[in-house]
């Protein structure tokens, strides 16, 4: 038990939800403010605690359920991606079967990298709306679910010691599974996610949907102040043809997004134009910034001032096998061996580090889908320049296939 636990614990007397020093300024406060909506709302109580980068304590979340000592589901995301479940109900087994059940659901449609603001939401819809478990196929029976009766003075110690066995089995199996689901979950995450019935994934695609569409709109609200406000100044042509780019990605983005018909593949490459804005409004701000400080260094400086600060503070890449896994982290050489427009080439494309593994352990990439098959065996325009990696500007192949 420690006294951070016990702090946090009595905050969530008075609040369900409870963010650290280390969050403070790191979470998207628009997602958590849609939590603290949607706990309102709940018929049971819900308690949230945000932390730092360095992923969710287990531990601290369990201590801080045992100081708080009310009912209910304990959260604890970080500012990244992790997420964790704690909960007790104490004679409500019907609510603790589907809190634990809507947390399984949750896995099935998430991925690895949804950030973690997104998953509670997504958990806390589930928690409104409880949806069907996921149903895993029955293995075989525990040792020691066999019983048999001996005749005799000591068949009643032979039941005995045969349940004995049958529960100590039914306990081990539960602690193990209990512990060891999470990583069964998301290693088998991607692979299961297109073995799920038809109507399962719809469901699943459609909730994907409407977070990206409701996080795309945010996104795109400040993008859309960066460039006003860069439109207001003075700029050297160079820097108001960068500004000029940024808000044609932009506006090709924000049409994307207020598309009802929006397939999440063209929400995902909306995502992709609004990185690219993003990159061309900070050039033009490194590039004045840059400029600034040459001046008051003198001109000798201002050539390797501008090298060293090319590429920093730059906004990196999405991945190119899906946009949705997030950053890249490097470029590699990438042979979609499939039929379409690629087969049988190699391209050097940006990929995020679970892809760049799966290259280095000869895995199939896990392409975004496009209908009912990897995007990059279609013929859209995400297809054509793998969202802009290659074949040019990717706003100007938007406007092309438009026309």
């Amino acid at each position: 038990m420690t006294q951070q636990a016990q702090t946090i614990a009595e905050a969530l007397k008075t609040d369900p939800v409870y963010v650290t020093n280390a969050a403070k300024g790191e979470i998207n406060d628009t997602l958590l403010q849609k939590a603290e909506t949607k706990i309102d709302n709940l018929d049971f109580d819900v308690f949230v605690i945000v932390t730092g980068d360095e992923g969710a304590d287990r531990d601290l979340l369990e201590q801080i359920k045992v100081f708080n000592g009310g009912e209910g589901s304990f959260i604890m995301i970080d500012t990244s991606t992790d997420l964790a479940v704690d909960y007790t109900f104490e004679g409500q087994h019907d609510l603790q079967m589907q809190v634990m059940d809507q947390l399984a659901v949750g896995h099935d449609q998430w991925s690895y990298s949804t950030p973690s603001e997104t998953k509670l939401n997504m958990l806390l819809d589930l928690y409104a709306d409880p949806q069907e478990a996921p149903k895993f196929e029955s293995g075989q029976e525990a040792p020691g679910s066999e019983v048999q009766t001996v005749e005799g003075p000591s068949s009643t110690a032979t039941l005995f010691l045969g349940g004995a066995v049958l529960v100590l089995a039914l306990v081990v199996a539960l602690i193990w599974f209990a512990r060891s689901r999470r990583e069964r979950v998301k290693a088998a995450r991607t692979r299961r996610r297109f073995e799920l019935p038809a109507r399962l994934l719809d469901r699943a695609d459609d909730l994907q949907r409407k977070t990206l569409r409701e996080g795309l709109s945010e996104d795109t609200t400040e993008l859309a102040a960066e460039i006003t406000q860069l439109q207001t100044q003075n700029l050297s042509t160079a820097d108001a043809e960068g500004a000029e780019r940024a808000l044609d990605a932009y506006q090709m983005a924000r049409s994307i997004v207020d598309d009802a018909e929006a397939e999440r593949i063209d929400l995902a490459g909306a995502m992709v134009l609004l990185r690219q804005a993003g990159r061309e409004i900070a050039e033009v701000k490194l590039h004045r910034a840059t400029k600034r400080g040459a001046r008051k260094s003198g001109g000798s400086r201002a050539s390797g001032s501008a090298k060293s600060a090319k590429n920093r503070g730059l906004p990196q890449s999405l991945c190119t096998v899906n946009p949705l896994h997030g950053e890249a982290q490097s470029n590699q050489l990438v042979s979609p061996e499939r039929k379409g427009h690629l087969a049988g080439k190699s391209v050097r494309v940006p990929v995020c580090a679970g892809c760049l593994s799966d290259l280095q352990s000869g895995r199939e990439l896990q392409w975004i889908f496009d209908g009912d098959r990897p995007y990059v065996e279609g013929r859209s325009v995400w297809a054509q320049t793998l969202f802009g990696a290659i074949g040019g500007d990717l706003v100007t192949a938007l406007h092309r296939q438009g026309s």
